[in-house]
Order: structure tokens, then C-alpha cells, then sequence
């Protein structure tokens, strides 16, 4: 089992559209366990509220727009 981030989009949710870039191939990013997940995205949440901050963005993401789930793939 791995876990993926997922964003609400109009549509409902779906992967965040984080990839990785391994060996010229591009694919949806897994992250081996759940701790993982959430470093990342506690990360790119720190990244948004620095630019935020810097004036390179107007506002932060709503937090309840992304989550964790678990995916057998």
C-alpha cells in the first residue's frame, strides 16, 4: 500500500498532480507511508505561505483542499 495526495477539483478529487521524474518517465508521486505524505505536503504548505508572504501570491491554499488517502497502485 502507498499513499498519494489528492486536491479537490470542480469535479471531485484526483491525484494533485505531483509527478516524479525517474529514468525519463513521468508518473503520479507515492509516498511509501502515510508520515511521508504529510511531510510533503506540510512542505509545499510552507512553501505557499513563504510566497505568500514575499507578495509572489495573493493567498494561501484552503488546507480542506487537499488530503491523504491510501492506493494500491
Amino acid at each position: 500500500m502507498s499513499y498519494k495526495i489528492e486536491l479537490r477539483y470542480t469535479s471531485g478529487w484526483d491525484d494533485a498532480g505531483w509527478f516524479d521524474e525517474t529514468e525519463g518517465k513521468s508518473k503520479p508521486t507515492r509516498f511509501g507511508t502515510f508520515a511521508e505524505a504529510q511531510v510533503a505536503l506540510d512542505d509545499f504548505f510552507a512553501d505557499v505561505k513563504s510566497a505568500v508572504a514575499a507578495g509572489d501570491m495573493k493567498t494561501d491554499d484552503d488546507h480542506t483542499d487537499y488530503r491523504i488517502v491510501a492506493v494500491d497502485d
